[in-house]
């Protein structure tokens, strides 16, 4: 019982809210829907020494609405010294105001609809210190045992403005991404996407410079500072393709990590087979390790786990981490109502990983860790939200179970071909490397996609599950060894899960096509309603 309350305790951490005031997303404001970020050009210096950053960030933007004012988000406790419009043949000081998390650019002139532009944010300061990374935003700069820098910076519920100007709101990601930071010439930075070059400057720093050629979300972009050493293998993915794969490990842990690290390899293998090719070939699969427990930065995964396996005998942080480079980075949720879409399909992988691979696993065992249902609110609420709204236990646990409901529910074949459908809607996509394979997706997509897989209309079972807080409720009763069961549903909803039910080591499949039905049982027989507990539903009782 000890070592389930351990990984219990180990994964309710990962429930946490955010702990600062910092936030990201919510209603689509009209200043925000007026143009779409087509480019980021992040250039930062990094200081550990005074805990600082100052650089410049450029930002190119098309126009979707005329406009004459740009707004970006920034948080307050950086002083920007001034705002440019990088125009063809000069640059233009812009005149602007930075306040309450606020940076209002105004235009030298109106720009119309399909037209872009460009403006570069010269800023420095102090960023936030995360006090419990990765649940808290801001830059972490913990000492490595030898007395080096181990720097790292985590944004998920704040959004990247609590690092740099950007808009901040999930349904709008860049084509590509510049990243230019200078670090210590003791420190190695590992960053999001390609390594372009590494320059060494005069006052005894290096400019590591990153090239990312696809969409990315804004918390996705991240940065590792630390002396790593690395460990580099070339994968062969599922198309062919060999991929580049480096883990950016300390030097005190890398005999720890060269045997452990094999491992990340079969997860990639398993999650290809399962749901297509890696997204990112076209760059790399990186992983660093960190002073925090981990963060699904894209194709730079943050691992703070320890290279060890869990009870369960696999490393579930890393196989949660890299399956958000399918659910999370590829396939996006466009607004943050729609996170359980990066949580709970990424939870629910580990499931299958210990039934398909693992000898001594125990899927039953697992899927219990995730019943810390609250229902104070639907996975999936039809409202825009910020992170810190979104951000619940139901998310991950409810979730993640009812994936395991609806998986028993379609059966396990076609459960896998939504998912595989699902990260790429055409098996064409699986081809693309470009960043035409990024997309962003919804709980109402993902109802399409499996009922034309399925065959089945499915609205009902997502309204139930995804639209509303409350459980399902079945109702049993014994009368003259009859059990009677009927589901009871918020709203008088049809619902028809059948539901197993085990006598005397025989499991009966009974029907709920109408929500009702009863089964005879034998003289003295206990019956056990959902043995293996596929259901997601309140406790049952059986009235007698």
């Amino acid at each position: 019982m000890k070592v389930i309350l351990l990984t219990f305790l180990i994964f309710t951490l990962q429930l946490f809210p955010q702990t600062d005031t910092q936030d990201s997303g919510g209603p689509l404001t009209p200043e925000w829907a007026a143009y779409d970020v087509r480019f980021y050009n992040i250039n930062l210096n990094i200081d550990p020494d005074k805990q600082t950053i100052k650089g410049w960030v450029g930002i190119t933007a098309e126009v979707v609405y005329d406009m004459k004012e740009l707004v970006l988000d920034l948080d307050d406790r950086y002083r920007i010294t001034k705002v440019i419009l990088d125009a063809p043949d000069d640059y233009i000081d812009l005149n602007f105001k930075h306040k309450d998390g606020k940076i209002k650019i105004e235009l030298p002139n109106a720009v119309s609809k399909g037209n872009k532009f460009t403006v570069k944010v010269y800023y420095g300061g102090k960023p936030r210190v995360a006090q419990n990374p990765p649940w808290d935003n801001g830059f972490t700069w913990e000492k490595t045992a030898s007395g080096e820098y181990w720097i790292g910076v985590t944004c998920q519920g704040g959004g990247a403005d609590v690092w740099w100007p950007c808009k901040d709101h999930p349904s709008d990601e860049p084509d590509s991404v510049i990243l230019n930071f200078t670090v210590p010439a003791n420190l190695v930075c590992a960053s999001n996407g390609k390594l372009r070059e590494i320059i060494a400057n005069k006052e005894g720093t290096y400019t590591y410079s990153w090239f990312v050629s696809t969409p990315i979300n804004n918390y996705g972009i991240s940065l590792h500072a630390a002396p790593y050493d690395t460990i580099q293998y070339k994968y062969k993915s599922i198309t062919g393709e060999e991929i580049p794969v480096t883990i950016w490990v300390l030097p005190e842990s890398m005999e720890k990590a060269r045997e452990h690290c094999l491992e990340f390899l079969d997860h990639l293998r398993w999650y290809e087979e399962l749901l297509g090719p890696y997204p990112f070939r076209a760059e790399k699969y990186g992983v660093a390790e960190t002073p925090y427990l981990g963060m699904e930065h894209q194709t730079i995964i943050a691992n703070g786990y320890g290279y060890k396996k869990d009870q369960f005998g696999f490393d579930w942080l890393h196989h949660h981490e890299l399956g958000h480079e399918w659910w999370g980075n590829m396939v996006t949720a466009k607004d943050w109502s729609d996170f359980w879409i990066h949580e709970a399909v990424c939870a629910y992988m580990q499931t299958l990983y210990i039934e398909d691979k693992l000898i001594d696993g125990n899927p039953t065992a697992f899927m219990m860790n995730w019943k810390l249902w609250k229902n104070e609110q639907p996975i999936a609420p039809r409202k825009e939200m910020t992170e810190n709204e979104a951000y619940t236990n139901d998310m991950y646990s409810k979730g993640s179970y009812v994936l395991h409901t609806l998986r028993y529910y379609l059966g396990d074949d076609i459960f896998r071909k939504v998912l595989r459908r699902w990260a790429y809607p055409n098996p064409k996509m699986e081809e693309i490397r470009d960043g035409g394979q990024c997309r962003f997706a919804t709980t109402d997509e993902f109802l399409e996609i499996a009922e034309i897989v399925s065959g089945r209309e499915l609205d009902w079972f997502w309204e139930v599950y995804f639209r509303q807080a409350s459980l399902p409720i079945l109702s049993a009763e014994i009368k003259n060894n009859v059990l009677y069961l009927e589901w009871k549903i918020e709203n008088d909803i049809a619902f028809s899960v059948p539901v197993e039910v085990e006598l005397d080591d025989n499991v009966h499949l009974v029907e709920m096509k109408e929500g009702a039905a009863s089964l005879k049982i034998p003289e003295g027989v206990e019956p056990i309603i959902d043995p293996d507990k596929w259901i997601t539903m309140a406790d049952v009782e059986i009235k007698e």
